[in-house]
C-alpha cells in the first residue's frame, strides 16, 4: 500500500491545507515586503527631493556654466560631515563635477559617478554602487537663466547609503517572517481542532460501525449531521437486509425440514404397511416428486421470497394429494379426513405456497385431532375461504395469537418444531390474506383461511 493511500482524511485535509496555507503566508509576506519597500523608497524620495530643494536654495550662479554653492549647507549638518552617509555633487552641462559637499567620500580619480539619462525638470531616484557600498542616488536637472537670457544645465546628485534602508528592511522581514510564522502555526493548530470537532461524527461513526460487529449494538445511531445521515441510513438499511436475508435462509433451512417431513412420513409408513411393490413405488415416485417440487419452492422463497402469481388454480386436486398421503401417515390413529370442496373452487395462489398452506394445516389437525378432520373451501365473490376442522381439544383463546409466532408449540409432549403455523402465516401475509382461529363444530380447533381473488 502506498503512503498516500494510507493517509487518514483528517490527514490528508490538515496536509493539504497546510500547504496552502504555506504558499500564501509566503505570497502575503512577499506582498507586505515589497509594499514597505516601496513605502520607504518612496518617503526616501520625498526626503532627498527636499534636501535638493534645500541646496538650490543657496545656490547662486556666477556666470553662465559656474554655479556657486557655499562650502557648508546650513540646511543639513550632516552634509557637512565626512562620512555621515549624505552627500550631494553638482555638475555642469558637460557632466564634469563643480562641487560636492564635505560629507562626499567621492574621489576625482575613482572616476565618474554614473548620471541616469532624464529631461530637465524630471527627478529621478536610482540604486548604485561605489567602492563595495549600495548607494540610493537622486538625480535632478536644473535650468539656470542668466541676465543675458543664456541658458545653463546642472545636475545635481544626492547619494545616501542604502545600509540604513537595508537594516530597516531585514528588521522588518524578521519580524514580518516570525509573526507570519506564528500566524501559521497558530492557523494550522485551529484547523486541527477544527478538523477533529467537524470529522468526529465520521469516528463516531466507525465506533458504532466496530460495536455492531461485535454485537453490541444492533444498528448506527441517527444522531449525525445532515451530509452523512444518508450515509448511515443506508448502512443501517444494509445491516438490516443483511440480519433479514440471514433469518430468512436460517427460517427456509427449517421450513425445509418440516415441508420434507411429511412426504417421509408417508413413504415411511407404506414401508411399515408392507405395501405392493408397484403400490410402494407409486408412492415413493409421487412424494419424491413431491420432495423435489418443495426443495425447489424452499430455494425460490429463499432467494425471492413469496410472490403473488396471478393465476387461479384448481383447489380440489391438490387437497386431495395431500389428503390421501396423511391418511396414510396417521393410518395408525383411524383418523378420518373428510374433504367438502367442489370442482370449480379456485384459488389465486402458487401453487408450491398452497401446498405448504395446507399441508401444514391438515398435519396439525391430524395431529391433535381424535378421529375427524375436515377440510371445505368455498368462495364468496372474489374471495377464496378454506377451513380447515378438527375433534381435538381445540386451541385456547388466549393462546390464539402466540401459536402463529415462529417455534411456538402448545403442548412440547407432542411432535413437532413449532414453525408450521408460523410458515402459514408468513405466506398467508405475502399474499395479504387474513387467518383466524376458532372453535370447530366438531369440537376442535377451526383455522379458517382467506384470500382475494
Amino acid at each position: 500500500m502506498s503512503l498516500n493511500h494510507s493517509y487518514s482524511l483528517q490527514k490528508r485535509i490538515l496536509l493539504n491545507t497546510s500547504v496552502v496555507l504555506v504558499f500564501f503566508i509566503a505570497a502575503m509576506s512577499f506582498i507586505l515586503l515589497n509594499t514597505y519597500k516601496a513605502g520607504i523608497r518612496q518617503a526616501t524620495f520625498e526626503r532627498l527631493f527636499a534636501q535638493f530643494y534645500s541646496l538650490l536654495s543657496v545656490a547662486d550662479q556666477l556666470e553662465p556654466g559656474e554655479l556657486y554653492l557655499p562650502e557648508e549647507i546650513p540646511s543639513d549638518k550632516r552634509f557637512n560631515q565626512y562620512g555621515s552617509g549624505i552627500s550631494a555633487l553638482v555638475y555642469d552641462e558637460t557632466e564634469s563635477l563643480i562641487w560636492q559637499s564635505l560629507s562626499s567620500t567621492y574621489a576625482i580619480e575613482q572616476g565618474k559617478i554614473p548620471l541616469p539619462l532624464t529631461l530637465p525638470g524630471e527627478p529621478t531616484l536610482d540604486s548604485i554602487s561605489l567602492a563595495g557600498e549600495d548607494y540610493f542616488q537622486f538625480h535632478y536637472i536644473a535650468e539656470w537663466e542668466s541676465e543675458s537670457g543664456e541658458v545653463s544645465l546642472y545636475h545635481f546628485v544626492i547619494l545616501e547609503n542604502k545600509r540604513p534602508f537595508n537594516q530597516v528592511i531585514e528588521t522588518y522581514r524578521n519580524t514580518l517572517w516570525m509573526w507570519l510564522a506564528g500566524l501559521a502555526a497558530s492557523l494550522i493548530l485551529i484547523l486541527f481542532v477544527v478538523l477533529r470537532w467537524t470529522l468526529k461524527p465520521i469516528r463516531q461513526a466507525v465506533k458504532e460501525l466496530r460495536r455492531v460487529e461485535q454485537g453490541l449494538l444492533d444498528k448506527l445511531s441517527d444522531r449525525y449531521p445532515q451530509e452523512i445521515r444518508l450515509l448511515t441510513h443506508n448502512i443501517n438499511r444494509f445491516i438490516s437486509n443483511e440480519r433479514h436475508q440471514s433469518k430468512r435462509y436460517k427460517e427456509t433451512l427449517g421450513n425445509l425440514a418440516h415441508s420434507l417431513k411429511t412426504p417421509l412420513a408417508v413413504m415411511q409408513a407404506a414401508l411399515q404397511n408392507e405395501a405392493e411393490k408397484q403400490e410402494l413405488e407409486r408412492i415413493c415416485s409421487e412424494q419424491l416428486q413431491r420432495m423435489n417440487q418443495i426443495v425447489g419452492y424452499q430455494l425460490q422463497r429463499a432467494t425471492s421470497g413469496p410472490q403473488v402469481m396471478m393465476k387461479s388454480i384448481s383447489l380440489k386436486p391438490a387437497i386431495s394429494k395431500l389428503v390421501k398421503g396423511l391418511e396414510k401417515v396417521y393410518s395408525h390413529k383411524g383418523i378420518y379426513i373428510k374433504m367438502d370442496i367442489s370442482d370449480s373452487v379456485k384459488v389465486l395462489l402458487n401453487e408450491g405456497d398452497l401446498y405448504e398452506i395446507c399441508g401444514n394445516l391438515l398435519d396439525n389437525a391430524c395431529k391433535w385431532a381424535k378421529q375427524k378432520v375436515k377440510i371445505s373451501a368455498q368462495q364468496q365473490g372474489l374471495k377464496t375461504i378454506i377451513k380447515i376442522e378438527d375433534d381435538g381439544p381445540g386451541i385456547a383463546e388466549d393462546v390464539r395469537l402466540s401459536v402463529l409466532s415462529r417455534g411456538k408449540r402448545l403442548d412440547e409432549s407432542v411432535e413437532g418444531q413449532g414453525i408450521g403455523m408460523s410458515v402459514v402465516k408468513e405466506i398467508v401475509d405475502a399474499y395479504r390474506g387474513e387467518i383466524d382461529i376458532d372453535v370447530s363444530n366438531l369440537g376442535g380447533a377451526l383455522i379458517k383461511v382467506s384470500f382475494n381473488g
